[in-house]
This record gives C-alpha cells, sequence and structure tokens, in this order.
C-alpha cells in the first residue's frame, strides 16, 4: 500500500471536494400568500378542508410548497422563475402539485441533473394541525417529482405567534433543493 505524505494527501482531498462541488446545485426558494376567507388550504396537493381560509390567489390553488418547489428547481438550474415557466393565463383552478413531473421532465431531465433532496418548511399558525399529513404531503411531492419518499422532507413550524404568519394571516413554504449533476 502506498503512503501518501501530508501535503499531497491534502492536496488531493481538496481536489477531490472541488469536483464533486462542481456535481453539486444548490437553490432555495420561498413562497407566501395572504388568507382570505372562503378559500380552500391546499399544501403539497393536500386539501385542508376543515380550515377556514385560503390562500388569496386568482390563479392557482395557492400551493405555496408546489410553488416553492418549482422556483428552487428553477433556480438550481438556472432557468428563470414559475412565471417563466407558466405564464399568468387568467384564473385557473388546477392542482400545482400536478405541474411537478412537468418540471421534472423540461427542467430536470434534459441536463442528466439527479435530485438528492427536497427539504420543506412550511410556516403556518397553530391551525390547522398539519403534522399527521406531512407523510401524505411527502409522498405527494415524492411522486410528482419521481424520487423516493426519503429524499423529501417535510416539517411545520406556528412561528409561536411572532409575525402575521403565527398570527394566521397568510401562508408560507421554504425550500431548499440539492441536486447532483449527472454522476
Amino acid at each position: 500500500m502506498t503512503h501518501l505524505d501530508e501535503t499531497t494527501r491534502t492536496e488531493l482531498v481538496r481536489e477531490i471536494v472541488l469536483a464533486l462541488a462542481k456535481k453539486q446545485r444548490l437553490a432555495f426558494a420561498s413562497d407566501f400568500h395572504a388568507f382570505a376567507e372562503g378559500r380552500t388550504l391546499t399544501l403539497a396537493g393536500v386539501t385542508f378542508d376543515a380550515f377556514p381560509k385560503g390562500p388569496n390567489t386568482k390563479r392557482s390553488d395557492g400551493d405555496v410548497v408546489a410553488h416553492a418547489i418549482v422556483m428552487a428547481l428553477a433556480a438550481a438550474v438556472n432557468k428563470g422563475d414559475i412565471d417563466d415557466w407558466f405564464p399568468d393565463k387568467g384564473e385557473t383552478r388546477v392542482r400545482s402539485i400536478d405541474y411537478l413531473p412537468e418540471i421534472r421532465l423540461r427542467l430536470i431531465e434534459p441536463d442528466h441533473l439527479i435530485i438528492n433532496t427536497i427539504d420543506v418548511t412550511i410556516l403556518c399558525g397553530e391551525q390547522p394541525r398539519m403534522k399527521k399529513r406531512l407523510p401524505e404531503m411527502q409522498r405527494n411531492i415524492a411522486e410528482g417529482l419521481g424520487i423516493d419518499s426519503d429524499q423529501v422532507h417535510v416539517k411545520v413550524s406556528s412561528m409561536d405567534g411572532q409575525d402575521e404568519i403565527a398570527k394566521l394571516e397568510g401562508i408560507k413554504a421554504h425550500v431548499l433543493v440539492s441536486l447532483w449533476v449527472g454522476l
């Protein structure tokens, strides 16, 4: 077995780390919608019918999770924003989560990218209690992107009454995506 001196080993590790760094892409995005009475709350394709408010949007279901995922993936591949991929065509009630397969086909696969991780944080007040529905959201995201559900993590924070989100005036999602360039 050949032993490398400390300098050679350090240089080799540095080159490996730099090579791997060029193979990884990270991006962060968030989406926020104020609430309005009489609207349905949908998150990652999961509908919360018992909740009396939903996003105040005219052109989509207002799914902040799906919107933030699309924006983060577009940012990771440096290909615009959600409005570039889904321009305003007036009022529509399509499920935003249903666009994830199209995003995978149009943004991820052409560049031979591999989704490593999708990390989602939903910021919402005390209601609705979403914790028991998080696995369903995780499955919807994974299925839409054609990845394993263990590559998706969804969590919720109530913000402890600290701002308009915690006071149930709106909802926000933060998403961090990690992609590998064709390994």
